[in-house]
């Protein structure tokens, strides 16, 4: 991914663009994290606990192993379940 733009709307908001939200895992509910890294912007997706892991996980395994992908769609989907989708 080279560059991607948004714009800022009259209320303050902006859309992430979809190549942005699948490369980094944004889905509805995931929360930003905004700071000031040598005079530049940096946005990222704030980064989930041990412990939210492993409630993700515990939900969703049973008793069988959980694969990457299960273990990250567990995650959104509790996200999701939590905040809703707007």
């Amino acid at each position: 991914m080279s560059s991607a733009t948004s714009k800022v709307t009259s209320q303050n908001q902006i859309s992430i663009p979809a190549e942005v939200r699948r490369r980094f895992g944004i889905v509805p509910g995931t929360e930003l994290v905004w700071e000031e890294r040598d005079g530049a912007l940096v946005v990222r997706p704030k980064r989930l606990s041990l412990d939210d892991l492993r409630s993700f996980c515990a939900k969703a395994r049973g008793s069988r192993r959980l694969s990457l992908s299960a273990i990250r769609s567990a995650r959104d989907a509790a996200v999701v379940a939590k905040h809703g989708r707007r």
